[in-house]
């Protein structure tokens, strides 16, 4: 990055952070009105100075969705994507402070938020502040669009819709999604598109009331069965066997797989201490239960678009890699049993299923699949109940605005680790199907002991900076070889 820009970010850096901390204080949790208005009045009164253009474009029950446009000296558009709401608090106590009282501890702002996604509604506009500051005024040679959203964490409803009635004043050929994180060395990651995904509910009753143990031997177990009725989704090995889920799975390229197999696998993140258990499904040969004591390649990024490949995995690795960005997956979120004590055979149950889909799986089709599935094995008592449907988005990694992401993520962060898809999911299909922008998700303040969605959520106040710094950077890159 320039010397100027890094100057000015160093300068203001208390500035930043504090009002940082001020957004964070609000909370916005998602469809909490007045907290809601709130934020997004705090947010329009920033975009004001900043933008040509600012609009509030509400979502009904749910609050504005924030729109402004800088409009550039030439013809590229890049749009930069947040959003306001946060998840709930959880168990207050569980929290050493406050969730909203943004207390600045050990180096870091402590808050419900911090970098999910508050942290990019303010990054992203310090970035932009630093490039008109440090040259005199001038615009991007680029059309700048910054949306930021009142229901992401709630699956975004009405943004489709509010998109579509927009599309041609906030068309763009690129997104900035929401950041993904940095692992705990510091490395950052880098998503490319993301994943969708299916919640239902599984229902079974089969009794009139819950009965005691001495029937068990001869009345149906709601529990039992629809446990019975999960495992048949998948084989020993985690993998989905239901008929047609695979069916619309898009083939990774061969440049996407290369680039996968350097991803590294989150070993100390997930493996029990002290424990010579694997916490990983077990792949061809069981392979992976070798190479998790042998220890994991380094991870970075692989492929032409992305830099060079560091030593090859090993093959099972390489396989754990592909099935983490690739595989459409099956989860367990939630069981509820409806007997209340010890002893007795519950009378109904309910379980809660999230499959996580990859390009270009369809949820209604995955989920009549699941229905079909049911039906065909024997399992016609339990109801089915469709939750929150999200379509996976593809991005390519070889476009002028990857490059220019990764590079920018290197100058500033070190060589990062690139996804080929995001591994998590969100509505950025809904961006590129309305606004025809293909979504990048960077490294910004998060990292993986950052609690996001848990109790004592935090970022550090010199990552923070580092996504400024980032942002700020990219803006260069993009001006210097623009889309």
């Amino acid at each position: 990055m320039s010397a100027a820009t890094d100057a000015f970010v160093a300068r203001e850096a208390d500035r930043f952070v504090e009002e940082w901390r001020a957004i964070c204080r609000i909370p916005s949790v998602s469809g909490a009105g007045e907290p809601i208005a709130a934020a997004a009045d705090w947010i329009e009164t920033r975009l004001t100075p900043l933008f040509d253009s600012v609009r509030r474009i509400e979502i009904p029950g749910h609050g504005p969705l924030l729109a402004a446009t800088l409009n550039g000296s030439g013809d590229g558009r890049l749009l930069l994507y947040t959003h306001y709401d946060v998840q709930p608090v959880g168990d207050v106590d569980a929290w050493r402070s406050p969730p909203f009282a943004a207390e600045l501890r050990d180096g870091a702002v402590w808050a419900r938020g911090a970098c999910d996604d508050k942290a990019d509604v303010v990054a992203r506009l310090h970035a932009l502040e630093a490039w008109l500051a440090t040259r005199g005024g001038e615009r991007p040679p680029y059309t700048v669009i910054y949306l930021s959203d009142p229901a992401e964490e709630i699956g975004s409803p009405g943004l489709a819709a509010a998109l579509v009635e927009h599309a041609a004043d906030l068309r763009a050929d690129a997104c900035l999604w929401e950041s993904f994180l940095r692992d705990e060395d510091g490395c950052p990651g880098i998503g490319f598109g993301c994943r969708g995904n299916l919640e239902v509910r599984l229902d079974l009753r089969l009794l009139k009331a819950d009965q005691h143990t001495a029937f068990a031997a001869i009345v149906r177990s709601a529990p039992l069965e629809l446990m019975r009725a999960v495992a048949s989704m998948t084989d020993g090995r985690g993998r989905v066997t239901i008929d047609g889920f695979h069916d619309d799975v898009l083939a990774p390229t061969p440049q996407q797989l290369e680039t996968a197999a350097q991803i590294p696998l989150p070993r100390e993140a997930v493996t029990l201490e002290g424990s010579d258990v694997s916490p990983f499904w077990a792949v061809d040969g069981d392979a992976s239960r070798d190479a998790d004591a042998a220890g994991s390649a380094s991870g970075a990024a692989g492929a032409d678009a992305v830099g060079s490949p560091p030593s090859a995995p090993s093959a099972a690795d390489a396989e754990l890699a592909r099935r983490l960005v690739f595989e459409p997956s099956l989860s367990v979120s939630q069981m509820l049993v409806g007997a209340d004590g010890v002893g007795s055979v519950p009378a109904q149950a309910s379980v809660t299923l999230r499959f996580s889909l990859v390009p270009d799986q369809d949820p209604q089709r995955v989920f009549e699949a699941v229905a079909a599935h049911l039906g065909a094995h024997g399992f016609a008592d339990v109801r089915l109940t469709s939750g929150r449907m999200i379509f996976p988005a593809a991005s390519p990694l070889d476009t002028p605005f990857a490059r220019a992401t990764v590079d920018a993520a290197r100058d500033v962060f070190g060589e990062p680790v690139v996804y080929p898809v995001l591994i998590g999911a969100g509505p950025g299909r809904i961006v590129l199907d309305a606004l025809g922008a293909p979504v990048v998700s960077p490294a910004g303040t998060l990292r993986p002991d950052g609690n996001m969605h848990g109790p004592d959520e935090h970022g550090a106040v010199a990552d923070y900076l580092d996504h400024v710094r980032f942002t700020a950077r990219l803006f260069e890159r993009l001006a210097e070889n623009g889309f």
